[in-house]
Formats: C-alpha cells, structure tokens, sequence
C-alpha cells in the first residue's frame, strides 16, 4: 500500500512562526539590513519589442464594485480595448506612486515592500493595435513587453486551462511569482506572503474589471507546466502562482 504524505501540512507548520526554524534573522534596525532588501525589482525584457499602453483612468464607486463583484463564465470573447487593459493592469498591479525613492507603491500591498510576483497578459485575440500574443507587463515602463505575438486557437487555449469556457474569454491574466524576492528576507514564511499577495492582487484585478464593465474569474484550473512552457519560465525560480480569466 502507498502512503502519501500530505506536504500542504508540513509546509503549513514550518512556516507557521516568522521567529521559527528556517527563516531568516530580521533586525528591527534597518540599517543594518542589506541593500539587496531594500531594492524593488523589476523583471524586464530589453530585447524584445515594447508595446506603450495609453493613459486610461476609471472612477467608480468602490462600495458599489464589491457588492456587484462576481466571477463570470459567459463569455463572449469580445476584444479589449488597449484603454481598458492599460487602466486594468496599473490598478491591480501597477505603480500608483510617483519614484520618490527606490521602492515606489503599487495596487496591491507586499509583504515588506518585496512585491515578488509578475504580470503575464496572454491575449487570445487583438486588443485594438495589440496583436493576440504573450506578452510581460513591464511595471516600471507601464508597457508590454511583447514575448512572443501569436493567435490562439481553441486548441491552443485548451493547453493552458481545464475549463472549455475559457476558450470564449478575451484573455487570460497569468501571475507568477520570484519566489527569491521574498523568501531571502522571509525564509519559508516569505512563500505564505507570496500567496497572500497573489490573492491581492487577484481581487484587483476582479474589482479592476467590474469598474471597466469587464467580466472576470479566478482560474483554479490553470495547466501550469504548459504556461510556464509557453512563458519560458523554469517553474522553480518562476512559476505560475494564480491565473484570471478576463472578457
């Protein structure tokens, strides 16, 4: 007979201590804390093309976005316009900040200002000029990074998600996580911080998307190993941590 060991337990009580076995020693004088923690980074593409997004604002009331808040599935796969994913992606993760230092705030808050996870729009179909395609949102420039500009088909979108209503939407929103960025100052606790902020900034982006007149749904069944191929992530450093599906 085979045992299985649960690891989602083992991993809950390692790390249920920030003090505890396996985490690193934070002194409460931050000077004495290595520049390396007090650096924001930016993943970035230079070699690949840049797609500018356009300035788009949304006002809405924010009381109102949470009681109609709600995952939907009937989509249609209408296009977005450039202005709806450009205003989308600075209110879920964007920099809402002006660079007054060398870690400016974003839309989601971060344990310790380390702010570990990436935006990966991946477009089924054009939005306005932008080409279906993959494509990295490049926080600091508040532009896309075109990886790779590509149509999908059913087929294709089959490969990245469970659900056959995911082939209907517009697109979909991969958020991975730089494990390094946080769990060098956190140890093993920095990977519940991880998730916590994914969930951050999943919220975002659904309340994002309710304001823009949007539908959105969280994605359980995101097919990991064929994102990260299509990402060209290792899935260990970098690997898919949440995924929405929008239209």
């Amino acid at each position: 007979m085979r045992v299985s060991m649960d690891f989602s337990a083992f991993f809950h009580r390692s790390s249920k201590d920030l003090l505890g076995g396996g985490t690193v020693y934070i002194p409460h004088d931050d000077t004495q804390w290595p520049v390396e923690w007090k650096t924001a980074y930016y993943k970035a593409y230079p070699r690949f093309p840049k797609i500018a997004l356009p300035t788009s604002e949304s006002s809405a009331d924010f009381f109102e976005l949470m009681r109609v808040r709600k995952s939907q599935r009937d989509f249609s796969r209408q296009a977005l316009s450039p202005e709806k994913l450009s205003t989308l992606l600075k209110y879920s993760g964007g920099l809402i900040e002006e660079f007054t230092d060398n870690n400016p705030r974003r839309a989601q808050p971060s344990g310790g200002g380390r702010y570990p996870l990436e935006i990966y729009p991946i477009l089924f179909n054009p939005a306005g000029e932008i080409p279906a395609g993959v494509y990295h949102y490049n926080v600091k420039e508040h532009a896309l990074d075109s990886l790779w500009e590509r149509p999908f088909t059913a087929e294709d979108i089959a490969k990245l998600a469970a659900y056959e209503w995911v082939q209907k939407s517009s697109g979909l929103i991969v958020i991975t996580a730089m494990f390094w960025r946080s769990q060098a100052k956190y140890g093993e606790r920095g990977y519940r911080y991880i998730l916590l902020e994914a969930g951050h900034l999943g919220q975002n982006i659904y309340l994002a998307s309710t304001a823009l007149g949007l539908k959105c749904t969280g994605l359980g069944g995101t097919l990991d190993y064929s994102i990260e191929s299509l990402l060209d992530i290792d899935g260990v450093t970098e690997s898919v941590v949440y995924g929405l599906v929008i239209g």
